[in-house]
Parts: structure tokens; C-alpha cells; sequence
């Protein structure tokens, strides 16, 4: 083997410029460009990790199209540097490039000779129009970020998280080459939506440190395109409530819901605050933040409600179910489970996410009125939900019923313990992404 397993690998400069490879790089299919390192540079397993920080075994499990994607942003720096990419593919995989400093920037205006002010009008011109990048393709991108956000209540998170991080992979691409302002500020805008939904996707997959990351930089990219921050401060709500960080996630809602416009994420960022309010015990401030979120709802306009950013009636039982529950009033929780049913029996679009929570909060609610036939009713349909559907916030509604399930009333009872049985089962094959390199 040629080269030093501590060395970068090196690839003929052709390899990175074949269109396969830019695939692979837009894709960002590490176990790919790890078989374009063994075909190219005879590097082994062992000094491909060795090369890059990843694991002998994380190596083959990626060569073998097995475990999950990589995501962490820090891992593939650590790949580009191991397999010593240039500018382009970095570009291409979603990365700064090593060396941003060009000649023009590196010449101070000051030592430049001094224009006239015809000559300034040219170049001010010909900044403002010119441009490396088609309107076509930012708006193909646009559209693309839009039709994802209206797949995320049907596809499974574990596939749109790929198709988003790739998007999100062409729109880095893309802002590394000259843009006119309003389409840099286009690129900023389409970055923070779709930073935004892999935001909301990871934290669906288990991964809340990571996706509170994406929505603090989607934010950012939303401020800098003077775009609307509302999905963005939404996104990091709900983030941090997962993270049980209730003060931060009910005051980011109301920061949200204070810059919305008349839109459904208003209405949900109401909710939100309202939720997390009522996690962390205080039921005045809940009960107030739905009651916005009603007449914030009495004024937007309907939508697909199949949308990241959809809240349509169901959703909006969801939030006032769990609000009655973590206020100890079940009746009110049963009566948001029957607010959603009907609204399903009208045609609203059943999300199966939420349909799952519904009736695990309707069995919570059963099992606080001391009902537990009633609880078993009420999940026997959602235990058979596919895994590739058992997304973190339907498996957190089961664990807070199987702790309820452990209560001294319950303990001796056969069917509890089989109940609780069957949730751990049901948990233990969701899906999720490993946190290793």
C-alpha cells in the first residue's frame, strides 16, 4: 500500500471532476466515495479510517450501504481533509471550500486606482447583474425544498432527512459561486427552510442535539434573508421541548408566534408555547396560549394540512390534549380526542403520527380515570403502526403511558404488565440515527 495510513488519500484529479462522483458528492454517499478511495488509491479499510476519524467498522457498514447516514457536519470536514478533496467537491459535498481568499479580495480597494464616477456606475452595474447562476435553478431548488416540507406526514423521516440534507448539499453549491443580491438572499431564504425541516425531521429520528444545531443556523440564514423566522423559531421549539428544556421552548414559541404572519405555524407556535408551559407546570400561561392559538386560527387560511408547516384541526387536538392531560383534566383530554375524530370523519387528512398520539393520549386519559380496558381499546390499532412510522414523538407518548402503567393500582395486573410489554417492543424498533461518526 502506497502512502502512510496517516497520510490523506489522494485520487487522480479526474475522479473528482467525473459526473458520477459530483453524484456521489451531492448525495453526500460517504460508503461511495469511500469505494472511489479503495478503486483509485489502493487505500485499505483500516487507512481510509484512519485517514478520515471514521471507525474500521463504521467504514464497512458505509461500503456496505448498511447503518445510517453520517450527518454531523464536523465528520465530513474530517472526510474531505482524509481523502484530500479539492475546492469543487467540498463545494459540491456541502462544505466551504479549504480556500476562500481570491485574488480580487485580497487586493485592497485602497491600492486600486481611483475611478471616475461614470467608471463606478459600470461597476456597480455589472456587481449588481452579474451573477454564475441561472434564476431557473434557484427557483428548481425552491420548489424542490417546497415539495419536500408537503412529503413529511407521508414519507417516512428516515428518507425525507436524505432528500433534504441533499437539497441542502446543492444550495450550499450554489452560494460558493457569485449571485446577485436577490438571488443570495432567495438561496438564504430556501437554506433556512430547509435547515429548518431537517431540523423537525432529526428530532423525529431520536437526534436532538443535532437538529437543535440546524435550527440555530436556520435562524440565522432566515435573518440574513430578511425572510419570515416563524418556521424556523417553531422548528427550535419544538427541539428544545424534546430536550425537556420547557422554559426555553415556550419562550422561543411566543418569540415565533410574536413575528408570524396569519399562517398556520402561527397557530402551532401558540400551541407549542402552551405545551411546553404545561410541562413545566404553569397552566395559567397554558391556557392563555391556546386561547391565541383559537382565534389565531379563526383568521389563516386553510392549507394541504399534510405540510412540516400544516396545522390543521387534528394537530391543534393534539396540543390541547396534552395541555388537559399535564393539567390532570382527562375529560378534557377525551373531548380533544373526539374534536380530532371528527375531524377525520369530515376528511380532514390523517396524519398517522398524529392519529397515534391522539389515541395514546386518549389511553392516558382512560387509564387517569382509572379505565384500563378502556387504555388497551384505544391502543390496539396503534401498536401495529409500521416502524419506519414510530417516529420519537409517538414513542414518547407511549413511554409517559407505560411509567403511568407502573403506577401501585396497576403493578399486579397481568394485562398492564403485558401492556407495557408490548410498548417496549413496539419503542425498541423505531427508527433512529446512530450518533457515532
Amino acid at each position: 500500500m502506497s502512502g502512510s495510513a496517516f497520510e490523506s488519500i489522494k485520487l487522480p484529479g479526474s475522479v473528482w471532476r467525473h459526473e458520477q462522483t459530483r453524484a456521489l458528492l451531492r448525495a453526500r454517499d460517504v460508503g461511495g466515495l469511500f469505494h472511489l478511495a479503495k478503486k483509485y488509491a489502493g487505500a485499505s479499510q483500516n487507512r481510509i479510517a484512519a485517514a478520515t476519524g471514521v471507525p474500521q467498522p463504521r467504514v464497512n457498514a458505509l461500503m456496505r450501504g448498511t447503518g445510517g447516514p453520517i450527518l454531523q457536519l464536523e465528520v465530513f470536514e474530517r472526510i474531505a481533509d482524509g481523502l484530500n478533496m479539492p475546492d469543487d467537491a467540498r463545494i459540491c459535498l456541502g462544505l466551504a471550500p479549504a480556500s476562500t481568499i481570491t485574488a480580487e479580495v485580497s487586493q485592497p480597494r485602497a491600492h486600486r486606482s481611483v475611478d471616475s464616477p461614470e467608471q463606478r456606475i459600470d461597476e456597480l452595474i455589472t456587481e449588481i447583474t452579474a451573477t454564475d447562476t441561472q434564476g431557473d435553478v434557484i427557483e428548481q431548488l425552491a420548489s424542490a425544498t417546497h415539495s419536500l416540507a408537503e412529503s413529511h406526514t407521508r414519507v417516512p423521516a428516515s428518507r425525507v432527512i436524505a432528500e433534504v440534507l441533499r437539497l441542502h448539499g446543492q444550495a450550499r453549491e450554489l452560494l460558493a459561486h457569485r449571485q446577485r443580491l436577490s438571488q443570495q438572499r432567495e438561496l438564504y431564504r430556501v437554506e433556512s427552510q430547509l435547515l429548518a425541516h431537517a431540523c423537525l425531521l432529526l428530532g423525529d429520528l431520536g437526534q436532538n442535539s443535532t437538529a437543535d444545531k440546524y435550527g440555530a443556523v436556520s435562524v440565522l440564514y432566515a435573518q440574513e434573508a430578511g425572510a419570515n423566522e416563524a418556521v424556523s423559531w417553531s422548528a427550535r421549539a419544538k427541539t428544545l421541548r424534546w430536550q425537556n428544556r420547557f422554559i426555553e421552548s415556550a419562550d422561543m414559541a411566543r418569540r415565533g408566534y410574536d413575528c408570524s404572519p396569519a399562517t398556520p405555524i402561527r397557530v402551532q407556535l401558540a400551541s407549542q408555547e402552551a405545551n411546553a408551559a404545561a410541562l413545566m407546570g404553569d397552566i395559567p400561561r397554558a391556557r392563555e396560549a391556546l386561547r391565541r392559538s383559537e382565534v389565531a386560527a379563526e383568521t389563516v387560511a386553510a392549507d394541504s394540512g399534510l405540510s412540516a408547516w400544516s396545522f390543521p384541526v387534528t394537530r391543534q387536538a393534539l396540543f390541547n390534549q396534552s395541555v388537559a392531560i399535564n393539567a390532570d383534566d382527562p375529560e378534557a383530554a377525551l373531548r380533544a380526542a373526539q374534536m380530532a375524530d371528527a375531524a377525520w370523519t369530515s376528511g380532514t387528512p390523517k396524519v398517522l403520527a398524529t392519529w397515534a398520539q391522539i389515541r395514546t393520549g386518549a389511553a392516558i386519559a382512560h387509564l387517569m380515570n382509572g379505565s384500563l380496558d378502556g387504555t388497551i381499546e384505544e391502543l390496539k390499532a396503534v401498536l401495529t403502526l409500521a416502524p419506519e412510522f414510530r417516529v420519537s414523538t409517538v414513542t414518547a407518548f407511549l413511554e409517559n403511558l407505560e411509567r403511568r402503567l407502573s403506577h401501585p393500582d396497576f403493578r399486579s395486573s397481568r394485562d398492564a404488565i403485558e401492556l407495557r410489554q408490548k410498548i417496549r417492543t413496539f419503542n425498541s424498533a423505531a427508527p433512529v440515527i446512530s450518533n457515532e461518526p
